[in-house]
């Protein structure tokens, strides 16, 4: 609701323009009072830049999605977190006897406790230490002789205590296959850190371009009326030799067809300015409420100063985060690949336990044992799995190849255009301050040619569509000019983006 608000607002102000002139049916002269402009809000682009890092919801999102990528990276991580286990299981069976045998189990009541610390290994596999307990309680029915039988109570505790080390020998084994998600993820993360820088400098790109096109729209609006002046100033004279009879009504409405020409050219102009105002507002998320329209503080013509075009391609291609991104993503495919590789071989993983045991009617008879060393237990088993065809894990293996090609051509992509956008930033910053010198000659020529030809039709030696005409080239040279000096500021903005200058 708020950005709605204040994008209403704004609108609301854009429509503060002056009104189109009316022309009357009976082809009367259109009005020639100056038109007003509403209150402006200046800001400069250094300020327009800091606003917009600090506000825009696209760099924002950028930063939250890098946010995101360190905490996955850092859940990742986690497989190398030492593990807790524990568990308990109860057993309690009560047996009606039979007739017959010799010897038989009647009641049994057992509680096994296990607990346990696990510790993954950089190799694929894992060490940890159990520590099992198994009381058991159990009644046995010796039938000494037909009709007599007696019944025996006997209480065990088997407390074991066991090192296990599990290791896979083929599909999962290694430090590529242990940290794999842990690398792709850190992949990711940087992947993404590299979109948010991305991110914030095409936003200091916009920025920087949009605040130019503002300020050249504000200076076309002034070239504009001061076109304006002059015809006005023309029609002004030119009436009053028409009431003398040295002026035809022919010559009058000459002028006042240039007026109404150069009034629909002014309204053109302030429309740009509208939109390009309205633009800066949404790249800096303006949400404070104030509804003037944003006008560039900056002069447009004031001295800068362009990057170097000695090693731009070489800053360039060391900066760009385009290709630091495409970096990560290409670091992230192959351990991918990597992983998917290793998986389409068949599982053989060994496992290895062994340990002191007791046995004992009294736990702490049973754990004594334990320390003693008296009875032991140890064990190896191998376990091997393959799945006919592997068809799963050939068919991961082959998409995660194809996936590492795609962005190996994607990189290699994104190099060559990079180095055409540096080529054509390089010449569009050469180019437009060229065009600067020669528009601002022309500019210079078109003024002295206005006075020439003034003085010639006060001399009754030209006409008023002469005056216009000169007048006319005349706005067209300073709207070049201002044009060239826009123009060499985008130049070096988008080569500042490019290079990172």
């Amino acid at each position: 609701m708020r950005r709605a608000r204040w994008i209403a607002a704004a609108l609301t102000a854009a429509a503060m323009v002056a009104p189109a002139p009316a022309i009357a049916d009976d082809g009367a002269a259109p009005p020639t009072r100056p038109a007003t402009r509403p209150p402006t809000r200046p800001i400069d682009l250094q300020t327009a830049v800091a606003t917009a890092l600090g506000q825009n919801d696209v760099v924002a999102a950028e930063r939250v999605d890098v946010e995101i990528a360190a905490a996955e990276a850092s859940a990742a991580a986690g497989a190398d977190d030492l593990v807790i286990e524990a568990a308990a299981t109860g057993l309690t069976r009560d047996t009606e006897p039979v007739a017959g045998p010799f010897f038989q189990e009647t009641e049994l009541d057992a509680l096994s406790i296990s607990a346990g610390v696990w510790k993954p290994l950089s190799t694929g596999g894992r060490v940890g230490l159990q520590l099992r307990d198994q009381v058991s309680r159990t009644v046995i029915r010796i039938e000494t002789a037909p009709g007599m039988a007696t019944d025996i109570d006997t209480t065990v505790h088997g407390p074991r205590a066991e090192l296990v080390y599990v290791q896979p020998l083929l599909a999962g084994r290694g430090r590529r296959a242990a940290h794999a998600e842990r690398r792709a993820a850190a992949a990711r993360r940087d992947a993404q850190g590299q979109e948010a820088r991305r991110a914030e400098a095409i936003t200091v790109r916009d920025v920087t371009v949009t605040y130019w096109e503002l300020a050249y729209a504000a200076r076309a609006i002034a070239i504009h009326d001061s076109g304006l002046a002059l015809a006005r100033e023309q029609l002004a004279i030119t009436q009053a030799r028409a009431e003398v009879g040295k002026a035809s009504a022919l010559e009058v409405q000459a002028v006042e067809q240039a007026i109404a020409a150069r009034q629909a050219a002014r309204l053109a102009a302030r429309q740009a300015e509208v939109e390009r105002a309205l633009e800066l507002r949404v790249l800096l998320a303006l949400e404070d409420g104030d509804p003037r329209a944003l006008a560039a503080a900056d002069a447009l013509d004031a001295p800068v100063t362009a990057p170097a075009a000695a090693g731009a391609l070489e800053r360039a291609l060391a900066h760009s985060p385009d290709l630091r991104a495409m970096d990560a993503h290409a670091a992230a495919a192959g351990v991918e690949l990597a992983f998917a590789a290793q998986a389409t071989e068949p599982s053989l993983d060994l496992v290895v336990r062994g340990g002191p045991a007791g046995n004992a009617d009294t736990a702490s008879d049973a754990f004594a044992q334990l320390g003693q060393f008296d009875s032991f237990e140890a064990s190896a088993t191998l376990s091997f799995r393959m799945p006919l065809g592997n068809h799963a894990a050939e068919g991961r293996r082959d998409a995660a190849r194809a996936r590492a090609r795609r962005v190996q051509h994607g990189a290699e992509a994104l190099r060559g255009e990079l180095i055409a956008a540096v080529q054509r930033a390089l010449d569009g910053v050469e180019l437009t301050a060229q065009r600067i010198d020669v528009a601002a000659q022309a500019a210079r020529l078109a003024r002295a040619n206005v006075a020439l030809e003034q003085d010639r039709w006060a001399q009754g030696a030209g006409t008023n569509f002469d005056v216009m005409a000169r007048q006319d080239q005349l706005t067209a040279a300073e709207a070049a000019l201002a044009r060239a000096h826009a123009d060499h500021r985008i130049a070096i903005a988008h080569l500042a983006y490019l290079t990172g200058d």
